[in-house]
C-alpha cells in the first residue's frame, strides 16, 4: 500500500468560494448553486495513479448511494505529466456522466499562473456560493520543493532483517511492506508545487475555500495551515503518512459534500474505516485556519522568552519515519519549550481552538520505518492533532523553515 506524500499532490480540490458580485437585481436564492467541489489530481506518478482512479470511483459510488449531488462536482485529473482534463461529474436517473470542460496539454498548472487559471475555469463553469478543494497525491507538508530535490532522497530507509539461510549462514533479506502516499518520485520538482504558490493562486482567482482536504502525507502541520490561512477556512489533513488507498471517500463523502460540512462525522468515519482496515493505521485533523493569528501571537511570546533545549529533542513525540525527524507534535513541543504555566495555558487554549477535531489510531504506519527496528509502526503517546518543524535538525527543515510565513510570524 502506498502513502501519499510530497507536493506532487494527488489533488482533490473541494473548493468553497464565495460569490462576490453585487447586483441591483433580485436573485432567487433557491436557484443558485450552493456548492462547487473541485477534485484536483495532478500527475503523481504511475504507481499512485490507479489509487486515484479508485478514489474517484468511491466518490461516484457515494453519489449513487445518495441518489445525486448537493451541488456541482468538477474533477481535474492528470493522465500523464503533460496531459490533464477538467470535467464535470453529473448524476441522472441513477447514472454517472462526465462532461469534458477543458483539456490541458502541459503541466503549467503547477505554476501560480496555471493554478490561478484552473480556479478561474472552475468558477466560470460552475459558479457557486461556496467552493471546496480536495487535493490528492504525494505530499510533503510545507517543505519547499527546491530544498527537497537538492537535499534529500525520497527513498525509504529500508531495514534489513537477519535470517539464517539453508546453508546455515546469516544473510540480510529485504523485508516486504506496504506503501503510503509518501511513495513516489519526489525528486521531479516539475510535477510539484509549494504551498505558498497554492495559496497565492486561490487568492489571485478571487476565491477563499471553505476547506481544503489534502489526501496526501504530512499536511496537517502548522506551517502549511498558516500559509493557507487567507486562502481557506479549514484544512483537513493528516499529521502522518496516509496509506496508498487514501481517504475513504465512500464513507466520508456525504459529510463533506454539502454546503455545511460535518467535519466531526467525517473524521470519525475516517477513523472507523482505518481501525478496521487490513493496515489499521491513520490520523486525520480538521484545522480552523481562521484562528491561527492568535496561535502565532502566543507562539511568538513563548519564543521571545524561551529557547528550546536540544537535549530534550528525543523526548518530543515524533510523527514521521525519517532518520532525522521533520514533523514533531506541536503541543508536545511547546510543553517541553515553555516553563511558564500561564503562558503555556494561553498557548494551549489557542491550540485547542484551532484543532476543530482530530482522530488517530493507537499506532501509525510509516514506509520510512527507520529507526523503528520492530517494524513500520510507532505508537502515539502525545498528540495535539497538528505538527511543527521548529525543533527539527533535518537538513531539509533547516534549509527552509525560516522562509515560512509561520516562522516569520513567530520569531
Amino acid at each position: 500500500m502506498k502513502q501519499r506524500s510530497i507536493l506532487y499532490l494527488f489533488v482533490i480540490i473541494v473548493s468553497i468560494f464565495g460569490l462576490g458580485a453585487c447586483s441591483d437585481e433580485s436573485v432567487d436564492i433557491d436557484s443558485v448553486n450552493k456548492q462547487t467541489i473541485l477534485v484536483f489530481m495532478p500527475w503523481s506518478g504511475s504507481s499512485l495513479h490507479p489509487y486515484l482512479l479508485d478514489n474517484l470511483d468511491s466518490m461516484e459510488s457515494a453519489i449513487k448511494a445518495n441518489k445525486g449531488l448537493n451541488g456541482r462536482l468538477l474533477v481535474m485529473l492528470a493522465s500523464s505529466s503533460n496531459q490533464a482534463s477538467l470535467y464535470e461529474v453529473t448524476y441522472d436517473n441513477g447514472q454517472i456522466r462526465h462532461k469534458t470542460l477543458r483539456e490541458y496539454t502541459d503541466n503549467s498548472y503547477y505554476t501560480v499562473e496555471g493554478m490561478t487559471q484552473l480556479f478561474k475555469d472552475v468558477k466560470t463553469n460552475a459558479e457557486a456560493l461556496n467552493y471546496a478543494l480536495m487535493i490528492g497525491g504525494h505530499g510533503m507538508g510545507w517543505i519547499y520543493k527546491d530544498n527537497w530535490s537538492t537535499n534529500y532522497s525520497a527513498k525509504p530507509y529500508f531495514s534489513y532483517s537477519k535470517q539464517t539461510t539453508e546453508e546455515g549462514k546469516n544473510d540480510y533479506m529485504t523485508p516486504s511492506f506496504t506503501q503510503t502516499r509518501f511513495f513516489g518520485n519526489t525528486g521531479d520538482i516539475s510535477n510539484a508545487f509549494d504551498i505558498a504558490d497554492l495559496a497565492n493562486a486561490i487568492q489571485d482567482a478571487g476565491l477563499k475555500m471553505q476547506y481544503i482536504l489534502f489526501d496526501d502525507c504530512y499536511m496537517a502541520n502548522v506551517e502549511t495551515a498558516y500559509a493557507l490561512k487567507d486562502a481557506t477556512n479549514f484544512l483537513i489533513g493528516s499529521t502522518c503518512e496516509i496509506m496508498d488507498v487514501g481517504m475513504p471517500y465512500r464513507e466520508i463523502w456525504s459529510s463533506l459534500a454539502k454546503a455545511t460540512p460535518d467535519y466531526t462525522t467525517a473524521a470519525n468515519d475516517f477513523l472507523k474505516f482505518y481501525s478496521n482496515y487490513s493496515y489499521p493505521y491513520g490520523a486525520l485533523s480538521v484545522i480552523d485556519c481562521r484562528k491561527l493569528d492568535e496561535l502565532a501571537k502566543q507562539m511568538k511570546n513563548i519564543n521571545a522568552n524561551y529557547t528550546f533545549d536540544n537535549s530534550l529533542l528525543n523526548s518530543i513525540q515524533v510523527l514521521d519515519g525519517f532518520h532525522t525527524p521533520i514533523f514533531y507534535d506541536l503541543g508536545d513541543y511547546v510543553a517541553h519549550l515553555c516553563k511558564n504555566n500561564d503562558m503555556l495555558n494561553d498557548f494551549n487554549s489557542a491550540l485547542n481552538s484551532i484543532v476543530k477535531t482530530t482522530v488517530h489510531t493507537d499506532k501509525i504506519y510509516t514506509m520510512l520505518y527507520y529507526p523503528y527496528e520492530s517494524g513500520h509502526t510507532f505508537t502515539i503517546n502525545n498528540y495535539s492533532g497538528i505538527t511543527i518543524s521548529d525543533p527539527s535538525q533535518n537538513s531539509i527543515a533547516v534549509a527552509g523553515k525560516k522562509r515560512t510565513a509561520w516562522w516569520k510570524a513567530t520569531h
